[in-house]
């Protein structure tokens, strides 16, 4: 298989309902206003290639952990709101926030990361937002198609660390998908080489599928793991 990028441009009617389940299943993920695929992906300019695989969740095979229930403990005071996606001064500066204690480049700006400027969206998108109070704490956001979410973008404020606000609104995600009946959650990837994307496995690694491109089939991650997805990527990939 060819190891470079595969992009596919959007249509009148954009990515939406069953174009967006159509096009995640078949291992393409949301850049800006494309669906994007590959099997390599490039941490630092200077660094070489890294082998990734697709995931996604089975929601309804979720099985909530200790861990699962102690950050929706930690988090159970904070209020929860979801509406549809937009970029304000306030998600903005947040994301600044954040930008400047994360170790890994990432966009400029919201704008920048989400979507391409002065052209209308082309997914049905929705944002969380997560407040302290009036304090705007969390901001996740994520499509939607007519049986799946897909996960984007999840940002928050460095002073709540503790908190785990990065799993919290994995966790919310989840929950829209549950009370809206989507049955999968798509995540993004996970590398073979380093743990840096694992987080992507919570909450609950027993319901999670990894795509297999040269197969063209989504299959349990626990029935591989890391070892036997790495092999797979050797013979089929380089």
């Amino acid at each position: 298989m060819q190891n470079e990028p595969h992009y596919i441009l959007p249509g009148e009617d954009g990515f939406k309902n069953e174009l967006l389940d159509v096009c995640l299943a078949a291992g393409y993920y949301r850049m800006q206003h494309l669906m994007f695929t590959t099997v390599q992906t490039q941490i630092d300019a200077d660094a070489s290639p890294l082998p990734v695989f697709w995931l996604r969740t089975v929601v309804g095979n979720i099985k909530e952990s200790r861990s699962v229930k102690k950050i929706k403990e930690k988090c159970s005071f904070f209020n929860v709101i979801v509406k549809p996606a937009s970029i304000s001064t306030e998600t903005d500066k947040l994301y600044a926030l954040y930008r400047e204690h994360i170790d890994f480049n990432a966009a400029a700006d919201c704008t920048e990361y989400l979507q391409q400027r002065d052209i209308e969206n082309p997914f049905h998108s929705n944002m969380i937002e997560v407040r302290d109070g009036s304090n705007l704490i969390a901001v996740g956001y994520f499509d939607q198609g007519k049986n799946a979410i897909a996960g984007i973008l999840n940002f928050y404020h460095p002073d709540y660390k503790k908190y785990s606000l990065g799993k919290f609104l994995m966790l919310q995600k989840i929950l829209y998908a549950t009370n809206n009946n989507f049955l999968l959650y798509y995540t993004g990837y996970i590398s073979t080489a380093i743990s840096k994307f694992d987080y992507k496995l919570f909450p609950d690694a027993g319901a999670m599928e990894v795509y297999l491109p040269a197969a063209k089939l989504w299959v349990s991650y626990n029935l591989l793991g890391k070892a036997m997805l790495e092999k797979y990527f050797t013979r089929y990939h380089l």
